[in-house]
Formats: C-alpha cells, structure tokens, sequence
C-alpha cells in the first residue's frame, strides 16, 4: 500500500493487476480491506484496480473539518490525477455508490463505464434499511444473509478479526454518516451518461433492493442485476457471480 497527498488529506491506496484502470469506492466505515481477497485477486486478472480508503477510514487521513459526498467524489478523482490516470471504469458500493454517483456527475470526462453495487440515490425517492449494526458492530447481519453467516462463520470472524481495526469509530464515522446525508440525485440521475450497471442482492437489509429500481428508471443507460440469496456484502459472498457480470458489462 502507498500514500499520496490529494487536497487535504492523505489517501492510502493499492494497486493490484493490469488492464483498464477500475477504481474501487467503499463504503460508509470500511477500508479497503473489506473487498475481500478472493473478490480483488479475480478482478485484477482483467483490470489494473485501483483500491482506497475514503476520509476517514482505513489509513487514509482523518478530516479536519465536515464535508460531503461531493467532497469525497473530489478525493477520488484527485487520487486518479495523481496517480496519472485520466480514465477509469468506477465500481461503487453502498455510500461508494453514492460517492461514485456524484463523481460521475462531476467528472464524467474521468468516466468509462459506471457499476453503482447496493446503494441509492438519497433524498425522498429512496427507502433505507437498518444500519444499526455499524454503530453497534453486530456487522455480519447487515452484510450476510443468515445461512451465508451460518456455513462460513469462523471465515467472517476471521475477516472481522482483520479488518475491523481500520473501520470508522466515533468522530471518523458521524462525520462520513452526516456527510451520506447530504447525498441525493433523485432529480439528477438522468445526468449521468455513463453506461451503468447496477448491483444488488435481493436479500440487502442495509440498503433495501427496491432502490435498485429508482436508479435503473433514473439513469439513461443503464441495466441491473439482482443477485440471489445475497445480502449487502453480495462482493464478498458471491465473488464468483459479481466478477462474472463486472467483466461482462465491462467486455
């Protein structure tokens, strides 16, 4: 992992394969890390992926001071200038697909090919599910269904046991939740012009599947895949499947 300076902050990020550059946006608290290996070693036989923590996540700098989606869309077109990149596929999950929304708003001359996974477009066109389990850390409920918890579960104690150190906590964290409030692009979807695919599993609880449907009427070009028996977590539970229709839409 390396560090490069972008505005403000310090952004850790990872390279991994070759190929056409995809940029990979997490989401609310987790690191980089939370991709999961298997889902990242299976991408980075077809693309030069580039992973990051966000703002206050991972090891990526602390803020300073409150900000909003838009801000972190701006990390993360900073981070591709900085690393020479003027181009790149972007894959955003959860409040990454929020963040990935507005990047493609702002920069859509930084855009190839759009994947929005588990997310929504915020405001009153949206319905939220529960993401109590952040707060409380009961995490393997909000990310998995409870057979997927239930056949793997000394695996995903494993996984929390190494990547839960570098999740948001306190301050880090209501400043990345207040900042997923200020998301919406109920009336702006239609502005996105990037061929998109969007994600989900039909069993999230974070972010209900409904919302799949809002942003697939909203944005032009787009199309949707509902994966079956996944949850929130869909990447790391089905990596095989998510890798399949990634470099499908992509191809």
């Amino acid at each position: 992992m390396s560090k490069v300076t972008v505005g403000d902050i310090d952004i850790n990020y990872q390279i991994q394969g070759s190929g056409s550059p995809l940029l990979m946006i997490m989401g609310l608290s987790f690191s980089l890390l939370d991709w999961g290996k298997k889902f990242t070693n299976l991408l980075a036989k077809h693309y030069q992926l580039i992973l990051f923590d966000n703002r206050d996540a991972g090891l990526t700098s602390q803020s300073t001071s409150s900000y909003d989606i838009v801000n972190m869309a701006d990390d993360a077109a900073g981070l591709l200038e900085a690393l020479n990149i003027n181009k790149a596929h972007v894959f955003g999950v959860s409040m990454g697909g929020a963040i990935a929304q507005q990047f493609a708003l702002k920069y859509p001359e930084k855009l190839d090919k759009l994947i929005l996974g588990c997310t929504f477009a915020g405001g009153e066109c949206s319905q939220f599910g529960d993401i109590s389990g952040l707060i409380t850390g009961n995490l393997l409920p909000l990310l998995f269904t409870p057979s997927f918890i239930q056949n793997n579960h000394q695996e995903l104690e494993d996984l929390l046991k190494e990547t839960s150190p570098f999740h948001s906590k306190d301050e880090a964290l209501q400043r990345q939740l207040q900042a997923l409030t200020t998301h919406n692009t109920c009336d702006t979807l239609s502005n996105i012009k990037a061929n998109t695919l969007v994600l989900t599993g039909d069993k999230d609880v974070a972010i209900p599947p409904v919302n799949t449907n809002v942003m697939v009427r909203g944005i032009p070009n787009a199309k949707f895949e509902v994966i079956a028996d996944a949850a929130h977590g869909f990447f790391y539970s089905h990596a095989d499947k998510t890798v399949q229709l990634v470099h499908s839409f992509l191809q």
